[in-house]
């Protein structure tokens, strides 16, 4: 089952990757292109519930991204790649975290704690419309799609039950809309950035919302650092899986344009 569901993963990874280089290799516009890279950290916590367990009911997941962090924090690494031609463009976002905490008491005394792992992949791609543009202000209309794969690893360690441990893997799309823009502020190098999407609808996620405001600087025309606080809420559940959960935290960011 678990190299079905990689196998799986990396097909999907490598038709978001054609698509991309596909889109890039067509148009008709005279513009040139514009890209823009930015590989950036966030310092997410996690709260709300996981079940993967049947007949028991969902752990409660709890790590305060401004105090726990630090200490449950795995790995994680994020992304943004940005290609525009004249109003069109594609935009794609990759998320990958591996988060674990252990809860002392989340079933009373028939287990003593349980011991959670979520590895989760986002990947968003999606058209872009510039709506407006004056003086380096712009606002951007989205539409795309959004991938999502999470890993949920329980172990419940032994009380009145013995231990027990129990994997659960689950993929699924979304359709997701939203806007993005960037202004100046006055005459100064600074800038406020963000935006804003909302998706899922029931096609595999009952809700997800997602907001991101930045406060920037421009070092040179081509190079900006970014400090910002991101907001990410997904409502999946189906059959006995449930991953109902809030990431939210400090961004840090780099990015380039060309």
């Amino acid at each position: 089952f678990n190299m079905k569901h990689h196998t799986y993963r990396f097909s999907t990874l490598l038709l978001f990757g054609l698509l991309f280089y596909q889109i890039l290799s067509i148009s008709a516009s005279a513009d040139q292109w514009e890209f823009q890279l930015a590989p950036y950290a966030w310092l997410a916590g996690q709260n709300g519930k996981v079940a993967a367990l049947p007949g028991l009911p969902p752990a409660d997941i709890d790590i305060d991204f401004y105090d726990d962090i630090w200490g449950n924090i795995n790995l994680a690494g994020m992304l943004v790649g940005e290609a525009r031609k004249g109003r069109f463009g594609l935009f794609a976002d990759i998320v990958y975290t591996d988060i674990e905490m252990e809860d002392p008491v989340p079933y009373g005394v028939l287990y003593s704690a349980v011991d959670s792992q979520t590895k989760s992949w986002i990947v968003s791609i999606a058209g872009l419309y510039r709506l407006a543009e004056q003086q380096n202000r712009f606002l951007d209309a989205i539409a795309g799609v959004r991938y999502w794969s999470v890993d949920s690893d329980l172990t419940l360690k032994a009380g009145l039950l013995p231990q027990r441990s129990v994997s659960n893997n689950k993929d699924w799309f979304d359709p997701w809309i939203g806007i993005k823009g960037l202004s100046p502020l006055g005459g100064s190098k600074f800038f406020i950035s963000g935006g804003i999407g909302i998706g899922g609808f029931g096609a595999g996620s009952d809700f997800f919302g997602d907001a991101l405001i930045n406060l920037g600087y421009q070092w040179t025309k081509g190079f900006s650092t970014t400090l910002g606080y991101r907001y990410l809420d997904v409502d999946y559940e189906k059959d006995d899986f449930l991953y109902d959960v809030v990431q939210d935290g400090i961004t840090l960011g780099l990015s380039w344009r060309f």
